[in-house]
């Protein structure tokens, strides 16, 4: 029997955000009330762009 596809039923919006420290995460649009203002709490739904490594980038 073959796999059946993955159907998407709805997609996530994220945006770039920087904190204070200047680090940048991808955030999902629904987890932030002020961008500028983004807690800890916040963060922790959010990807941090330094964490993920760049193999095409040396990383």
């Amino acid at each position: 029997m073959a796999d059946e596809p993955t159907t998407i039923k709805s997609r996530q919006q994220f945006v770039w955000v920087k904190d204070k420290s200047g680090n940048e995460f991808a955030c999902p649009v629904d987890v932030l009330k002020k961008p500028e203002d983004m807690s800890e709490e916040e963060k922790k739904s959010c990807v941090d762009d330094a964490s993920v490594p760049q193999p095409h980038a040396g990383g």
